[in-house]
């Protein structure tokens, strides 16, 4: 055996090593003999060393024979294990092997060690093969694209067809064994006496090959090439057949692609030539020797400015002398050049590439040369291109005169900036960042200091995690505060982020800091505006809860009294007439008094817990309540949650946004019909829409839709009202984030639409079925 191999031998005995190195020399092995005897590197060379082959004695100092090979096992090597002992038994040996050893030697017959080696290498190398060519045979029959399939010509069944069949023509297996005719139904209509025609053939007996074209269950329209063989029986009949089809559409359309390609090259071939005069660089074939094949026009112009002076520009000649005395390239460059295209020429470089100067006497010229392989396997040869690169040397001059330009606008930005390398040393910065480093930190900043210099030890910790994070392709952003040496306080806005190589690798930091002192002072301010408003607004609340409860006690007196006094009669008109102003004075003030109890009220129900509520439910519940006044006027109340049934908000404000708005209805409903409530859920995004639509008198909106839900603004007074239910409703669908528009039309109806989240998480909603929708 030549080739070397890398032996693995657990001993713990240096004489029996050195036996085990005898034998294999003897035998002519080559080999690398590695010996361990403890656990721990046993379990190192079998990843670092990686053996051929492990020999193992059975006992060891820290552990055995049986152990190594469970290691070896839980390792995923898969290398033979071979017992070498003097001390196991031959039951033991055989126990082992079970296990899973290769073989087993006792050491007073190691002459049988070589053999047994190599045998157990030979066998694993066998069994690789085999598992390999197994795992190539299945990966065959599982991916082969074609059908495979046998019928019953007798009884016209399809006796079996391969699960490939759904790949091809569309159909599951089962849709075709269920109704043998199908594939005949899928035959494209054009081809299906190609179909008939063989069929013949198969009844004499023939194999036939055909194509023909079929319409997929999805309406796509392929190719299909079939082979099937026909097998008679006893009496000589048809009864069997069996074959194979394949898709062969590609193919097709690459024939078609072919015959267009071998047209459109014959269009090329006439065209060739043009095309490659049209191009800009000056371009030259030369052969495997070196001589020009042919040229395009730019050449022929460059050959005649460079003074050539060979016929027929150079064709025929050869190349690489026609550039080593090239008029205009430096003598120096020549032979490079001659050079880079010899090894072209010869594969040893897959392209060569070189910018040269050519200046003429009335302007300065810069090309690149590039010399490439022809990949055509009937041609031999490189490519010569000259690039006019005139116009990009002189951005690249223009671009280092725009650095000043870019250190300017370094400069003048109202940013201090740090630019770091990957070591977090400081490269360079600007002005502002050398200002910033001496007001915050009393030092100046240096190139190459570590940027740990720079910051308080207390935030080192913070530093290290901004900069991991910068590290993994993250930019971070965050404000921050120092305090100067005069006491005051300066914040800043600091960004982080990663400068990336061409490789897409974090090659340095770069650090801003903008100052946004200012912008802080006037946040500080804006939240203790804020915290003043509050307290003025439980200030305001306080003084209304006085109105509201401490007052009506006084005007609960003065109702008392002044009923008392109306009680007397007065033979003084003006003295009656003034009592009973008083006691309407104070019957309105205690009116008004108990509806602000009642919207204060309703203020406090906001701190209520909010829970799912059930919108057929609550027309439910309304519906009994309003009973006798429904009925009484005939009045119809359609609902329609199907769309949305649930909404997680206050039952108590919900229920009464509803019977406020359908006792609207019904109060202002017009005299010469009966009222129509149609009430219906929408979900838009995530809110739920319910529209209140009905057929009453409807509401000027011109006049008074700026006012509608004014409280006590009443715009019908032929009913009675105190013109709070709108205000009511507004205030409520406000108070649990929703909001209430209205569409109306006098005549014609009205239209009240409230918006409300679905869900705790403005995300959740209950959508009913459609057996939601019901009639009242």
């Amino acid at each position: 055996m030549n080739q070397m191999l890398k032996i693995l031998l657990l001993e713990d005995i240096v004489t029996d090593a050195e036996l085990v190195g005898v034998e294999l020399r003897r035998a002519n092995i080559l080999f690398d003999l590695q010996v361990v005897d403890k656990r721990q590197d046993y379990i190192d060379a079998i990843g670092e060393y990686a053996p051929d082959v492990i020999l193992s004695d059975h006992s060891l100092p820290s552990f055995n024979s049986l152990e190594a090979l469970t290691i070896l096992k839980e390792s995923g090597l898969n290398v033979p294990f071979i017992l070498v002992t003097g001390t196991a038994s031959e039951e033991f040996a055989v126990n082992i092997m079970k296990a899973g050893a290769a073989d087993y030697i006792f050491k007073d017959r190691l002459q049988r060690l070589p053999n047994a080696v190599l045998n157990a290498i030979e066998k694993f190398e066998l069994q690789a093969e085999s598992e390999r060519a197994f795992r190539e045979l299945s990966l065959l029959f599982n991916t082969i694209d074609e059908v495979f399939f046998s019928r019953d010509m007798i009884n016209s069944k399809l006796l079996q067809i391969s699960p490939a069949c759904e790949k091809i023509l569309g159909y599951h297996s089962s849709e075709l064994l269920v109704n043998p005719e199908l594939w005949n139904q899928i035959i494209y209509p054009p081809d299906r006496h190609i179909w008939e025609e063989n069929y013949e053939r198969l009844r004499d007996f023939e194999t036939v090959i055909c194509q023909y074209r079929i319409t997929r269950k999805d309406q796509q329209v392929r190719w299909l090439e079939s082979k099937i063989i026909p097998e008679r029986n006893a009496e000589a009949t048809l009864y069997k057949i069996y074959g194979v089809t394949r898709d062969i559409t590609a193919r097709k359309n690459d024939e078609e692609v072919i015959e267009r390609n071998h047209q459109q090259l014959l269009e090329a071939s006439a065209t060739q030539t043009a095309i490659l005069n049209a191009l800009p660089p000056n371009i030259v074939l030369l052969n495997e020797n070196g001589k020009i094949i042919t040229v395009n026009e730019s050449w022929r112009k460059f050959a005649i400015l460079n003074n050539l002076g060979l016929p027929n520009y150079g064709i025929g000649y050869n190349y690489l002398a026609i550039s080593e005395n090239a008029i205009g390239i430096d003598k120096k460059q020549g032979p490079v050049i001659a050079k880079g295209i010899k090894d072209v020429l010869k594969g040893k470089k897959n392209e060569f590439s070189l910018e040269y100067e050519c200046h003429s006497p009335s302007q300065k010229k810069y090309f690149q040369l590039i010399v490439a392989p022809i990949k055509d396997h009937t041609l031999k040869g490189v490519v010569v291109l000259h690039i006019d690169i005139t116009d990009r040397k002189q951005a690249e001059l223009s671009l280092l005169r725009s650095e000043d330009n870019l250190r300017s606008v370094f400069e003048n930005t109202d940013l201090g900036v740090v630019l770091f390398d990957d070591d977090l040393k400081i490269v360079s910065a600007n002005t502002n960042a050398h200002d910033l480093a001496l007001t915050n930190f009393g030092k100046k900043i240096k190139t190459g200091s570590t940027a740990f210099n720079y910051f308080p030890k207390a935030r080192k910790s913070f530093i290290e995690g901004v900069i991991e994070r910068v590290n993994n392709n993250e930019t971070v952003f965050y404000e921050t505060v120092y305090e100067i040496k005069d006491g005051s306080k300066e914040w800043f806005d600091v960004k982080w982020a990663g400068l990336d190589n061409k490789k897409m690798e974090t090659s340095g930091i770069i650090l801003t800091l903008r100052n946004i002192t200012e912008k802080k002072n006037a946040e500080i301010e804006r939240e203790k505006i804020t915290a003043e408003l509050i307290r003025r607004n439980q200030d305001l609340e306080q003084f209304t809860y006085i109105i509201s409860h401490n007052l009506r006690s006084h005007v609960a007196n003065i109702k008392g009294l002044s009923g008392l006094l109306n009680c007397f009669e007065y033979e003084d008109a003006e003295c009656s007439e003034t009592m009973m102003a008083l006691t309407n004075s104070v019957n309105n003030l205690d009116k008004v008094i108990i509806d602000l109890n009642q919207i204060l009220q309703t203020g406090k129900q906001v701190n209520d817990k909010n829970e799912w509520v059930s919108l057929p439910s609550i027309c439910e519940e309304i519906k009994s309540e309003l009973q006798s006044v429904i009925v009484g006027n005939n009045a119809t109340i359609n609902c329609d949650f199907s769309i949305v049934n649930q909404l997680f908000t206050l039952k108590g404000y919900l229920y009464s946004i509803f019977q406020n708005l359908i006792v609207n209805s019904i109060k202002y409903r017009k005299l010469e019909s009966y009222p129509v409530i149609n009430i219906n859920s929408e979900l838009k995004g995530d809110k739920a829409i319910i529209r209140f639509k009905d057929n009453g008198k409807g509401i000027d909106l011109s006049r008074h839709g700026e006012q509608l839900f004014g409280l006590y603004k009443r715009f019908d007074h032929t009913v009675e009202g105190k013109g709070m239910g709108l205000f009511m409703v507004k205030m409520q669908v406000e108070s649990i984030g929703g909001t209430i528009s209205v569409k109306s039309e006098l005549g014609r109806g009205t239209e009240f639409k409230i918006e409300l989240l679905t869900g705790p998480d403005n995300g959740d909603l209950k959508v009913a079925d459609p057996s939601e929708a019901f009639n009242i």
